[in-house]
Protein backbone atom coordinates (compact mmCIF):
# COMPACT_ATOMS: atom_id res chain seq x y z
CA UNK A 1 0.00 0.00 0.00
CA UNK A 2 1.34 3.28 -0.79
CA UNK A 3 -1.46 5.90 -0.08
CA UNK A 4 -0.17 9.75 -0.58
CA UNK A 5 -1.07 11.90 2.51
CA UNK A 6 -1.51 15.59 0.97
CA UNK A 7 -3.61 17.21 3.78
CA UNK A 8 -5.15 17.39 7.16
CA UNK A 9 -8.03 19.48 9.34
CA UNK A 10 -9.09 19.72 12.37
CA UNK A 11 -10.46 21.30 15.18
CA UNK A 12 -10.08 20.44 19.26
CA UNK A 13 -10.22 21.47 22.28
CA UNK A 14 -6.31 23.40 22.18
CA UNK A 15 -7.47 24.59 18.39
CA UNK A 16 -9.57 25.24 15.46
CA UNK A 17 -6.70 24.11 12.83
CA UNK A 18 -4.35 21.50 12.18
CA UNK A 19 -1.05 22.99 12.63
CA UNK A 20 -1.96 24.62 16.34
CA UNK A 21 -3.01 21.63 17.78
CA UNK A 22 -0.50 19.49 16.61
CA UNK A 23 2.30 21.93 17.95
CA UNK A 24 0.20 21.75 21.25
CA UNK A 25 0.07 18.14 21.63
CA UNK A 26 3.28 18.23 21.11
CA UNK A 27 4.20 20.28 23.04
CA UNK A 28 2.25 17.83 26.20
CA UNK A 29 -0.37 21.46 26.49
CA UNK A 30 -3.76 20.52 27.47
CA UNK A 31 -7.35 22.71 28.78
CA UNK A 32 -9.14 20.80 30.49
CA UNK A 33 -12.54 22.38 32.16
CA UNK A 34 -14.63 21.39 34.99
CA UNK A 35 -18.34 20.61 33.83
CA UNK A 36 -20.24 21.95 36.88
CA UNK A 37 -23.54 20.80 34.80
CA UNK A 38 -22.47 17.30 35.40
CA UNK A 39 -21.03 16.21 38.76
CA UNK A 40 -20.86 12.78 40.72
CA UNK A 41 -20.63 11.82 44.23
CA UNK A 42 -17.23 12.57 45.60
CA UNK A 43 -18.04 9.63 48.19
CA UNK A 44 -17.83 11.98 51.40
CA UNK A 45 -21.33 13.47 50.98
CA UNK A 46 -20.43 15.87 47.87
CA UNK A 47 -20.21 16.31 44.41
CA UNK A 48 -17.48 16.49 42.36
CA UNK A 49 -17.55 17.73 38.90
CA UNK A 50 -16.21 15.92 36.09
CA UNK A 51 -13.18 17.43 34.09
CA UNK A 52 -13.62 17.31 30.20
CA UNK A 53 -12.40 18.51 27.56
CA UNK A 54 -14.42 20.57 25.11
CA UNK A 55 -13.64 22.65 21.93
CA UNK A 56 -14.74 26.13 23.64
CA UNK A 57 -17.24 28.22 21.74
CA UNK A 58 -17.68 26.04 18.79
CA UNK A 59 -20.32 23.30 19.36
CA UNK A 60 -21.60 24.11 22.44
CA UNK A 61 -25.80 23.18 22.18
CA UNK A 62 -24.71 20.09 19.88
CA UNK A 63 -25.53 16.78 20.78
CA UNK A 64 -25.08 13.66 18.38
CA UNK A 65 -25.30 14.12 14.95
CA UNK A 66 -25.67 17.28 15.20
CA UNK A 67 -22.66 17.89 17.34
CA UNK A 68 -20.51 15.59 14.62
CA UNK A 69 -21.80 17.82 11.70
CA UNK A 70 -20.09 20.62 13.39
CA UNK A 71 -16.63 19.38 14.52
CA UNK A 72 -16.54 17.36 11.17
CA UNK A 73 -17.23 21.08 9.25
CA UNK A 74 -15.18 22.39 10.98
CA UNK A 75 -12.47 19.84 10.50
CA UNK A 76 -12.87 20.17 6.77
CA UNK A 77 -12.89 23.91 6.85
CA UNK A 78 -9.61 24.10 8.02
CA UNK A 79 -8.47 21.23 5.35
CA UNK A 80 -9.89 23.20 2.85
CA UNK A 81 -8.14 26.95 4.09
CA UNK A 82 -4.43 25.03 4.98
CA UNK A 83 -4.83 23.00 1.02
CA UNK A 84 -5.85 25.61 -1.38
CA UNK A 85 -7.84 22.70 -3.01
CA UNK A 86 -9.86 23.93 -6.09
CA UNK A 87 -12.79 25.68 -6.11
CA UNK A 88 -16.17 24.28 -7.33
CA UNK A 89 -15.77 25.12 -10.68
CA UNK A 90 -13.32 22.65 -10.77
CA UNK A 91 -15.59 19.92 -11.55
CA UNK A 92 -12.94 17.19 -12.58
CA UNK A 93 -11.81 17.50 -9.41
CA UNK A 94 -14.35 16.87 -7.66
CA UNK A 95 -15.72 14.27 -9.46
CA UNK A 96 -12.86 12.06 -9.09
CA UNK A 97 -13.17 12.98 -5.08
CA UNK A 98 -14.99 10.58 -2.23
CA UNK A 99 -15.55 11.82 1.13
CA UNK A 100 -15.63 8.97 3.99
CA UNK A 101 -17.66 10.35 7.18
CA UNK A 102 -16.50 8.38 10.61
CA UNK A 103 -19.05 8.06 13.44
CA UNK A 104 -18.76 6.55 16.84
CA UNK A 105 -20.29 3.02 17.01
CA UNK A 106 -24.13 3.02 17.03
CA UNK A 107 -24.15 1.26 20.96
CA UNK A 108 -27.59 0.86 21.62
CA UNK A 109 -26.71 1.72 25.58
CA UNK A 110 -25.17 5.55 24.63
CA UNK A 111 -27.82 6.24 21.87
CA UNK A 112 -31.10 4.61 23.12
CA UNK A 113 -33.25 7.00 20.96
CA UNK A 114 -34.42 5.61 17.28
CA UNK A 115 -31.05 4.19 17.19
CA UNK A 116 -32.13 1.84 14.06
CA UNK A 117 -33.16 5.16 12.10
CA UNK A 118 -30.15 6.65 12.96
CA UNK A 119 -27.64 3.76 11.55
CA UNK A 120 -30.05 3.64 8.43
CA UNK A 121 -30.10 7.13 7.36
CA UNK A 122 -26.27 7.92 8.94
CA UNK A 123 -25.14 9.08 5.47
CA UNK A 124 -27.70 11.05 4.77
CA UNK A 125 -28.25 13.10 7.86
CA UNK A 126 -24.55 13.15 8.71
CA UNK A 127 -22.11 12.16 5.28
CA UNK A 128 -24.31 14.03 3.03
CA UNK A 129 -24.76 17.37 4.70
CA UNK A 130 -21.13 17.77 5.27
CA UNK A 131 -20.62 17.97 1.24
CA UNK A 132 -23.44 20.71 1.50
CA UNK A 133 -21.35 22.77 4.09
CA UNK A 134 -17.88 22.10 2.22
CA UNK A 135 -20.22 23.74 -0.82
CA UNK A 136 -17.99 21.59 -2.97
CA UNK A 137 -19.29 19.13 -5.88
CA UNK A 138 -18.91 15.89 -4.59
CA UNK A 139 -20.75 13.21 -6.51
CA UNK A 140 -23.25 11.48 -3.60
CA UNK A 141 -22.29 8.27 -4.69
CA UNK A 142 -19.06 8.96 -3.64
CA UNK A 143 -19.90 9.70 -0.41
CA UNK A 144 -19.73 7.15 2.44
CA UNK A 145 -20.37 6.75 6.09
CA UNK A 146 -18.63 4.31 8.41
CA UNK A 147 -20.05 3.90 12.39
CA UNK A 148 -16.79 1.84 13.45
CA UNK A 149 -15.09 4.40 16.49
CA UNK A 150 -11.76 3.85 16.97
CA UNK A 151 -11.60 1.67 14.50
CA UNK A 152 -12.98 3.43 11.53
CA UNK A 153 -9.30 5.19 10.12
CA UNK A 154 -7.91 1.75 8.84
CA UNK A 155 -11.47 1.04 7.36
CA UNK A 156 -11.59 4.02 5.56
CA UNK A 157 -8.12 3.87 4.20
CA UNK A 158 -8.58 0.33 3.42
CA UNK A 159 -11.73 1.22 1.13
CA UNK A 160 -9.88 4.58 -0.13
CA UNK A 161 -7.13 2.17 -1.49
CA UNK A 162 -9.37 -0.15 -3.26
CA UNK A 163 -11.37 3.27 -4.59
CA UNK A 164 -8.00 4.36 -5.51
CA UNK A 165 -6.49 0.95 -7.23
CA UNK A 166 -9.31 0.55 -8.96
CA UNK A 167 -9.20 3.92 -10.70
CA UNK A 168 -13.11 4.51 -9.67
CA UNK A 169 -11.46 7.62 -7.36
CA UNK A 170 -8.20 9.47 -7.65
CA UNK A 171 -8.48 11.14 -3.86
CA UNK A 172 -10.92 10.16 -1.15
CA UNK A 173 -11.60 12.55 2.04
CA UNK A 174 -11.93 10.72 5.45
CA UNK A 175 -13.49 13.22 8.41
CA UNK A 176 -13.62 11.90 11.51
CA UNK A 177 -15.70 13.42 14.84
CA UNK A 178 -17.10 12.51 18.19
CA UNK A 179 -18.01 13.91 21.26
CA UNK A 180 -18.47 12.70 25.10
CA UNK A 181 -19.82 15.94 25.95
CA UNK A 182 -23.62 15.19 25.80
CA UNK A 183 -25.67 14.21 28.87
CA UNK A 184 -26.34 10.51 27.26
CA UNK A 185 -22.55 9.72 26.29
CA UNK A 186 -21.74 11.11 30.30
CA UNK A 187 -24.22 8.94 31.53
CA UNK A 188 -22.76 6.13 29.96
CA UNK A 189 -19.42 6.59 30.59
CA UNK A 190 -20.65 7.07 34.20
CA UNK A 191 -22.91 3.98 34.02
CA UNK A 192 -20.39 1.22 32.30
CA UNK A 193 -17.93 2.93 35.18
CA UNK A 194 -15.61 4.63 32.40
CA UNK A 195 -15.64 8.06 33.73
CA UNK A 196 -12.34 9.84 35.87
CA UNK A 197 -13.91 10.45 39.13
CA UNK A 198 -13.37 10.05 42.73
CA UNK A 199 -12.21 6.56 44.00
CA UNK A 200 -11.49 5.74 40.09
CA UNK A 201 -8.20 7.04 39.13
CA UNK A 202 -8.03 4.99 35.65
CA UNK A 203 -10.93 6.30 34.04
CA UNK A 204 -10.95 8.37 31.14
CA UNK A 205 -12.02 12.03 30.98
CA UNK A 206 -14.08 13.00 27.84
CA UNK A 207 -13.72 15.20 24.81
CA UNK A 208 -15.00 15.95 21.45
CA UNK A 209 -12.75 16.32 18.25
CA UNK A 210 -13.17 16.84 14.66
CA UNK A 211 -10.86 15.56 12.16
CA UNK A 212 -10.22 14.73 8.84
CA UNK A 213 -7.14 13.29 5.73
CA UNK A 214 -6.87 14.03 2.21
CA UNK A 215 -5.32 10.94 0.59
CA UNK A 216 -4.76 10.51 -2.71
CA UNK A 217 -2.95 8.38 -5.54
CA UNK A 218 0.74 8.81 -5.87
CA UNK A 219 -0.24 9.59 -9.81
CA UNK A 220 -2.87 11.68 -8.67
CA UNK A 221 -0.73 13.90 -6.47
CA UNK A 222 2.19 14.39 -8.34
CA UNK A 223 -0.10 15.10 -11.69
CA UNK A 224 -1.34 18.31 -9.38
CA UNK A 225 1.64 18.77 -7.60
CA UNK A 226 0.40 18.11 -4.04
CA UNK A 227 2.12 18.92 -0.98
CA UNK A 228 3.08 15.42 0.16
CA UNK A 229 2.85 15.42 4.09
CA UNK A 230 3.83 11.65 4.27
CA UNK A 231 2.97 7.81 3.10
CA UNK A 232 0.06 5.27 4.14
CA UNK A 233 2.20 2.37 3.86
CA UNK A 234 0.03 -0.69 5.51
CA UNK A 235 -3.40 -1.09 6.97
CA UNK A 236 -4.02 -4.26 9.43
CA UNK A 237 -7.25 -5.24 11.36
CA UNK A 238 -10.44 -3.58 12.82
CA UNK A 239 -12.05 -5.16 8.94
CA UNK A 240 -14.81 -6.79 10.77
CA UNK A 241 -18.42 -4.91 11.85
CA UNK A 242 -18.19 -4.31 16.01
CA UNK A 243 -19.98 -6.79 18.20
CA UNK A 244 -18.31 -7.44 21.07
CA UNK A 245 -14.97 -6.45 23.28
CA UNK A 246 -12.89 -9.93 22.77
CA UNK A 247 -11.68 -11.35 26.56
CA UNK A 248 -8.65 -9.03 27.67
CA UNK A 249 -6.10 -11.92 27.39
CA UNK A 250 -7.22 -12.01 23.54
CA UNK A 251 -7.49 -8.60 22.83
CA UNK A 252 -3.78 -7.86 23.65
CA UNK A 253 -2.78 -10.94 21.06
CA UNK A 254 -5.01 -9.71 18.36
CA UNK A 255 -3.16 -6.15 18.74
CA UNK A 256 0.21 -7.61 18.98
CA UNK A 257 -0.93 -9.98 15.74
CA UNK A 258 -2.20 -6.60 13.35
CA UNK A 259 0.64 -4.74 14.59
CA UNK A 260 3.05 -7.21 13.02
CA UNK A 261 0.94 -7.34 9.98
CA UNK A 262 0.72 -3.99 9.58
CA UNK A 263 4.77 -3.50 10.11
CA UNK A 264 5.65 -6.82 7.85
CA UNK A 265 3.39 -5.14 4.90
CA UNK A 266 4.87 -1.90 5.20
CA UNK A 267 9.12 -3.39 5.05
CA UNK A 268 9.20 -2.18 8.13
CA UNK A 269 12.92 -2.84 9.79
CA UNK A 270 13.62 -5.08 11.77
CA UNK A 271 13.49 -4.02 14.94
CA UNK A 272 11.26 -1.28 14.09
CA UNK A 273 12.34 2.36 15.78
CA UNK A 274 10.13 5.09 14.62
CA UNK A 275 6.61 6.86 16.54
CA UNK A 276 3.80 5.22 18.67
CA UNK A 277 0.52 6.89 18.62
CA UNK A 278 -1.26 5.22 20.95
CA UNK A 279 -4.82 6.01 21.47
CA UNK A 280 -4.48 4.81 24.91
CA UNK A 281 -6.91 6.92 27.33
CA UNK A 282 -6.82 5.73 30.92
CA UNK A 283 -8.45 2.95 30.68
CA UNK A 284 -7.21 -0.25 32.73
CA UNK A 285 -8.49 -2.34 30.11
CA UNK A 286 -6.57 -0.44 27.36
CA UNK A 287 -3.42 -0.34 29.58
CA UNK A 288 -3.66 -3.96 30.27
CA UNK A 289 -3.87 -4.92 26.14
CA UNK A 290 -1.07 -2.66 24.78
CA UNK A 291 1.27 -3.89 27.98
CA UNK A 292 0.71 -7.36 27.04
CA UNK A 293 1.12 -6.64 23.60
CA UNK A 294 4.39 -4.94 24.56
CA UNK A 295 5.96 -8.06 26.20
CA UNK A 296 5.59 -10.21 23.01
CA UNK A 297 6.74 -7.53 20.32
CA UNK A 298 10.02 -6.58 22.73
CA UNK A 299 12.15 -8.03 19.60
CA UNK A 300 9.77 -6.82 16.98
CA UNK A 301 9.66 -3.12 18.09
CA UNK A 302 13.02 -1.38 20.01
CA UNK A 303 10.93 0.67 22.44
CA UNK A 304 14.01 2.34 23.96
CA UNK A 305 14.29 4.07 20.62
CA UNK A 306 10.95 4.91 19.78
CA UNK A 307 9.27 8.17 20.22
CA UNK A 308 5.70 7.87 21.79
CA UNK A 309 2.76 10.27 21.37
CA UNK A 310 -0.66 9.88 23.04
CA UNK A 311 -2.76 12.17 21.89
CA UNK A 312 -5.69 11.76 25.07
CA UNK A 313 -3.34 13.23 27.01
CA UNK A 314 -4.11 16.27 25.27
CA UNK A 315 -7.53 15.96 24.45
CA UNK A 316 -9.64 13.76 26.33
CA UNK A 317 -11.41 11.31 24.56
CA UNK A 318 -12.33 11.85 21.44
CA UNK A 319 -13.68 8.68 19.69
CA UNK A 320 -14.10 8.54 16.35
CA UNK A 321 -12.14 11.34 15.68
CA UNK A 322 -8.91 9.70 17.63
CA UNK A 323 -7.96 7.79 13.96
CA UNK A 324 -7.74 11.05 11.84
CA UNK A 325 -6.08 13.22 14.77
CA UNK A 326 -3.39 10.65 15.46
CA UNK A 327 -2.17 10.66 11.52
CA UNK A 328 -2.56 14.39 11.31
CA UNK A 329 -0.23 14.28 14.48
CA UNK A 330 2.36 11.86 12.94
CA UNK A 331 2.08 14.01 9.82
CA UNK A 332 3.18 16.90 11.57
CA UNK A 333 6.28 15.22 13.48
CA UNK A 334 7.21 13.44 10.19
CA UNK A 335 7.26 15.71 7.86
CA UNK A 336 10.36 16.19 5.90
CA UNK A 337 11.62 12.70 7.14
CA UNK A 338 11.66 9.09 5.99
CA UNK A 339 10.85 7.70 9.72
CA UNK A 340 7.82 5.75 9.96
CA UNK A 341 5.25 5.83 12.64
CA UNK A 342 2.81 2.94 14.14
CA UNK A 343 -0.80 4.03 15.09
CA UNK A 344 -2.83 1.55 17.34
CA UNK A 345 -6.19 1.98 17.75
CA UNK A 346 -8.25 -0.29 20.23
CA UNK A 347 -12.58 0.03 19.51
CA UNK A 348 -14.81 -0.09 22.88
CA UNK A 349 -16.18 -2.70 20.37
CA UNK A 350 -14.69 -5.44 17.87
CA UNK A 351 -10.46 -5.89 17.04
CA UNK A 352 -7.57 -3.68 17.07
CA UNK A 353 -6.06 -1.85 14.35
CA UNK A 354 -2.63 -0.91 13.33
CA UNK A 355 -1.47 1.47 10.63
CA UNK A 356 2.16 2.57 9.27
CA UNK A 357 3.03 5.67 7.86
CA UNK A 358 5.95 7.26 6.41
CA UNK A 359 7.47 10.67 6.77
CA UNK A 360 8.27 12.75 3.26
Amino acid sequence: MRLAITGVGMVTSLGYGAVGSCAAIEAGLARPREMEDFTVADGEGGAYPVVSHPVSGFAEGFTDVGAWIRLAEGSLSDLLHATALPPSAERRFWDATGLIALAPILDATRFPADLEGLSASLREDYALPLVRLMRRPIRPDHVQALALGHGGLAAALREAWKLLSNHALERVIITGADSYLDAGSLEWLYRNNRLKVPGRPTGLMPGQAGACVLVESEAAAKARSALLGGWVRAVAGAASAPTHRPPLQDLGGHLESVIQEALTHAGAGEPFRGGLLLDLNGEDWKARAWGFAQLRLRSRIDLERCWACIPCESLGETGAASGPLALGVAVSRLRGTTEQALLCSLPDLGHPAAIVLEGH
